[in-house]
């Protein structure tokens, strides 16, 4: 038998001490939970729910490239759905106790695939009811930087160099080294510059309502004015909102990115996840 949903909440969030975005602080956590508890009466595992959210993700952005806007709305409440369900895996796998390495694997798999197919697949859906070949170019901005592609290369940088390094015998020499440029405290947020601090801490702000899961928020809700424009509004051509809104969030994510390019490269930041991946425990 299954606990109650308050004693489901108790045991899955018990230990759970990370920041989480405000969107599912606020509304996927007080859904995904009943969802859970359906899952916990079958055999599913946590590892599962994270694959359903990726094959979930790619059909409904198939929906989306239809562009006819019943369909773009089926394939953005099918995407909204996952949403719930990263939460959803979380807590199965708490609960079942479950948490691995390859858990964590498959849900940054989830979010590095399902961010960019969203967008691809609205640039084309709305090319295709418009003609606008602008839209699949604003669709691929967004695609590609609506991630951290800096923070991203940054990471893989690191891992790689650290791989070597070890392979070498060279980690407590290129320790050294990189210590002399980072100095005692390593800085991820933002590198050896204040001001890349100052604007990594602004920007964690502008991050909660800007980029996932709330720009699936920012496309479900425009997928609905859009309908209420077509159907009893005639305020805009239809799609005007949907084209303007990859214009803006793709322009905007491009420079953000080269923003945090400029941030990270001038304040060496490699270098301070390098140290904190790997100088803790030193002597």
């Amino acid at each position: 038998m299954v606990e109650s949903i308050r004693e489901l909440r108790k045991i899955c969030y018990k230990n759970s001490k990370g920041r989480r975005p405000l969107y599912m602080e606020w509304v996927t956590m007080k859904i995904s939970i009943y969802v859970t508890k359906l899952l916990l009466y079958t055999p599913i595992r946590a590892d599962q729910v994270t694959i359903g959210m990726v094959l979930l993700a790619i059909l409904g952005s198939v929906f989306m490239t239809f562009g006819n806007l019943n369909y773009i709305l089926i394939g953005i409440l099918i995407i909204h759905f996952t949403v719930i369900l990263d939460n959803v895996n979380g807590e199965v796998a708490r609960y079942r106790k479950e948490g691995s390495m390859m858990g964590t694997f498959l849900e940054q798999y989830y979010h590095e695939v399902s961010v960019p197919v969203i967008f691809f697949s609205l640039g084309f859906g709305v090319f295709l009811a418009t003609g606008y070949k602008s839209a699949v170019v604003f669709g691929f901005l967004c695609g590609v930087f609506s991630r951290s592609t800096v923070l991203s290369a940054l990471k893989s940088a690191v891992v790689k160099n650290a791989i070597r390094d070890r392979n070498n015998k060279k980690v407590d020499e290129k320790l050294k080294k990189y210590a002399s440029i980072v100095g005692k405290s390593p800085n991820v947020e933002g590198g050896s510059t204040e001001t890349g601090a100052n604007l990594y801490r602004k920007y964690d702000l502008i991050r909660e309502f800007w980029s996932a899961p709330f720009n699936i928020v920012h496309i479900n809700a425009l997928v609905v004015l859009e309908l209420l424009n077509v159907y009893y509004w005639n305020i805009v051509p239809a799609y005007t909102l949907l084209y303007w809104y990859l214009v803006i969030y793709g322009s905007a994510s491009a420079l953000i990115q080269l923003i945090s390019f400029i941030v990270h490269y001038r304040g060496n930041t490699i270098y301070h996840y390098y140290v904190a991946m790997l100088g803790k425990g030193k002597k």
